[in-house]
């Protein structure tokens, strides 16, 4: 059994692949004594030597738990034999917990990660014949696609605190350096990658004779010509795309509905704080596919710690404020848009006297200031109820029919996207432009034409 750990896989994509090659060769062969040969190309600290998740797999994965199941294992670092008769008894599935979130990105305050934990202060890019020799290439090709020329990207780009230690980049070619993410987590760039190995691995065989592939396949290598269909052109369905095939996006993701405009802001916050643009490229569809997932783990989050026994005053987190003081700045006698935005105020003045008499609580120990605590918190679940009632009775959502981004209106108002969405500049249901301002002339005419179904 040989497995490649090549520089795009983390401990986690190692070691559930080489569990399936071994669990293969059980299934395949019982009973036979099973060798493991491991190769690791990239994967260096800042000294040479190998970084954590190499020398995870090798000595603790490898020997530490696949051992038993094994006849032989043979590393960069090692060669050893299995001193016990090998076990047949090899466990259904591969569990990999990652309890002190080492190896996954901060997705709570979006701060830069690197792969490369001392990066090197040279202040000019490495030769590309250094970036081939550290990502183990005879030559240099694309890690994709295995085509030349070539070009050096960034794997977290230097707008967002990238290093130009050879650690940091990679060798792609022109097509996917233009669609590589440009996003602040290393191992979320390498993650892409070896999605994209996957992906285009059919362009691996362009150009190569018959003989050639006829030869690869009597020895029983895969080969795929055919690459998979991509469904539309449109950028919008690039995303979706991406986020179904690699971050396993379902069909109720796409929803639409209030969580919508709730996740669209989370979009915008990730997009600003953790993205860059690169070759004047303003969307990209795997960098707004990064920044979709990881606002989603920011939500899901969010409520995750509310359901856990957060004691913190429950408050709406609707996108309707927002949208309702835009609505009655646009058409100041909507009174919809007034009643709304006034119970919100109300809850927020309930919220931060909450927070304040909680502080004077643990600071000073005041026994009285939990009756006072006690009745703004009913006070302040009332007033909660009370916006989210107003806010099912006033608010509408849907789907815009230009862009496919969420809208939402207050009462009979014009209908507003919920949030600034990265929408065409062509869409009629567009009611501000890209600064914030308010567009008359797109208002207008999304007035002119209204849309065949709305509730």
């Amino acid at each position: 059994m040989y497995h490649d750990m090549r520089v795009e896989e983390d401990f986690t994509k190692c070691a559930t692949r080489l569990f399936a090659v071994l669990k293969t060769a059980a299934r395949v062969s019982p009973g036979a004594p099973r060798h493991v040969y491991l190769d690791i190309q990239g994967h260096r600290n800042a000294v040479g030597g190998f970084d954590a998740d190499a020398l995870e797999i090798v000595r603790e994965f490898l020997l530490g738990f696949l051992r038993p199941y094994l006849t032989e294992i043979t590393t960069p670092l090692y060669r050893v034999r299995n001193p016990e008769p090998q076990r047949e008894d090899i466990p259904d599935a591969l569990n990999v917990l990652d309890p002190d979130r080492e190896h996954s990105y901060d997705h709570r305050d979006l701060r830069v990660r690197n792969r490369d934990s001392s990066p090197d202060a040279r202040r000019s890019r490495p030769p590309v014949r250094a970036i081939a020799d550290y990502l183990g290439l005879d030559e240099p090709i694309c890690l994709i696609c295995w085509q030349a020329p070539v070009e050096r990207a960034h794997v977290v780009p230097e707008s967002l605190g990238g290093s130009n230690d050879v650690r940091n980049f990679a060798l792609l070619c022109p097509r996917h350096h233009r669609e590589a993410p440009d996003v602040a987590d290393a191992e979320a760039f390498w993650s892409w990658v070896d999605y994209a190995c996957e992906r285009d691995g059919h362009m691996k065989w362009e150009g190569v004779d018959p003989e050639t592939l006829a030869t690869a396949e009597r020895v029983g290598l895969p080969i795929e010509t055919r690459g998979p269909v991509r469904k539309s052109a449109r950028h919008f369905d690039r995303v979706r795309d991406e986020l179904v095939r690699h971050y396993g996006w379902c069909s109720e993701d796409f929803a639409g509905g209030s969580h919508w405009g709730a996740l669209m802001q989370e979009f915008h916050t990730v997009m600003e704080s953790a993205t860059s643009t690169h070759f004047n490229v303003s969307k990209k569809a795997s960098t707004e596919a990064w920044a979709f997932e990881v606002a989603r783990r920011r939500l899901r989050d969010g409520v995750a710690e509310h359901e856990a026994g957060n004691d913190e005053a429950a408050v709406s987190s609707r996108p309707s404020v927002g949208l309702a003081e835009r609505t009655m700045g646009k058409s100041s006698n909507n009174d919809g848009a007034r009643s709304l935005v006034d119970a919100a105020r109300r809850v927020d003045i309930a919220t931060e006297a909450a927070a304040l008499v909680r502080g004077i609580i643990g600071s000073a120990g005041v026994s009285s200031a939990e009756e006072v605590l006690r009745g703004i918190q009913e006070e302040l679940a009332d007033r909660t109820a009370q916006l989210d009632r107003l806010h099912d009775e006033l608010m509408a959502y849907d789907v815009c029919r230009h862009c496919g981004h969420a809208i939402a209106r207050v009462g009979d108002a014009s209908w507003r996207h919920s949030a600034a969405a990265p929408m065409s500049r062509g869409c009629r249901a567009a009611s501000f432009d890209r600064d914030g301002t308010w567009d008359d002339s797109l208002d207008r005419a999304w007035k002119a034409s209204p849309p065949r179904t709305r509730r």
